[in-house]
């Protein structure tokens, strides 16, 4: 794995509605090919996700974001979820180990390109424990974590491998050594990522899926709540209070975050989108301000 050398400072990220400054993000597998959508749709084209790349990161960068590419060698079809593999706090980065184990060699890729950019290992997730850090969200006072629970998936969509209660609690000690609490947050087995259908869109509003989602967990705070059947619209990548990326492919949910005076920036990112990969996954958030 490679990456563009890149010095950062602490404090790196207080929260995900922060203006975003720099990222991790990671080009599609070929592999991408191979995981099943889960929107009832044809596979995804590889060849199409990696121009969606692209723009991604081309977008990103005109917004600002010091956009670190991470070349990896593994044969992962969801090795763009750059986002599972560690969660960064204020202090620096938190490592995690993904439910999935053909991620785990991913990990290890990112704490090297983590220590080049100058970010600390302040912890990690050990086993038995798993967790992924597309399962948490950061909130200005509290870390938020996805809990699958089993259901009839009314997609018909099979159940996503998540964390366990080994890898919750361990993260949940280090957030409380920080002074924040945990919150769990039930989610239905299907959804791909707890970041694919919930966002905070700045430090008092949460954006989410409310059909897949408990939302009792985001009590106290300002809702906004996705269309039904844009489900995965929720998983918008914040890029500064009340600014947002999002998929162009969410006709109902984007005239309604702008109609909740949101600034949003809409690209075709669809060939993730098939397989429930969001802006939010698509970026390892590094340093916000």
């Amino acid at each position: 794995m490679t990456t563009v050398s890149s010095n950062l400072a602490a404090p790196f990220v207080r929260g995900d509605s922060g203006a975003l400054r720099a990222a991790f993000v990671v080009p599609p597998s070929a592999a991408l090919a191979a995981v099943a959508p889960t929107h009832g749709e044809s596979n995804a084209i590889v060849e199409r996700a990696f121009e969606q790349f692209e723009l991604f990161a081309a977008r990103l960068r005109a917004f600002g974001v010091k956009v670190i590419r991470l070349e990896t060698p593994s044969p992962s079809p969801l090795a763009s979820l750059a986002a599972d593999c560690a969660v960064v706090f204020e202090e620096g980065a938190f490592l995690m180990r993904p439910s999935d184990l053909t991620r785990r060699a991913a990990v290890a890729g990112v704490e090297a390109a983590l220590a080049s950019a100058s970010v600390p290992i302040v912890g990690r997730i050990e086993a038995p424990g798993l967790l992924d850090g597309g399962d948490v969200l950061l909130g200005p006072d509290a870390v938020f974590m996805g809990v699958a629970t089993r259901r009839q998936a009314e997609t018909g969509i099979p159940g996503f491998a998540h964390g366990n209660a080994f890898g919750r609690e361990q993260l949940a000690a280090y957030a409380a050594t920080k002074g924040r609490k945990t919150v769990d947050v039930a989610m239905a087995a299907e959804v791909r990522r707890l970041r694919s259908v919930a966002s905070f869109v700045d430090a008092e509003t949460i954006l989410y899926a409310a059909g897949l989602l408990d939302g009792a967990a985001f009590a106290g705070l300002r809702t906004i709540v996705a269309p039904r059947g844009e489900d995965y619209g929720a998983g918008v990548l914040t890029l500064g209070p009340r600014r947002v990326l999002t998929n162009l492919r969410f006709r109902e949910t984007i005239p309604l975050l702008r109609k909740a005076k949101l600034f949003v920036d809409a690209i075709d990112l669809w060939e993730f989108g098939k397989v429930g990969a969001t802006p939010s996954t698509l970026a390892l958030a590094l340093k916000r301000d």
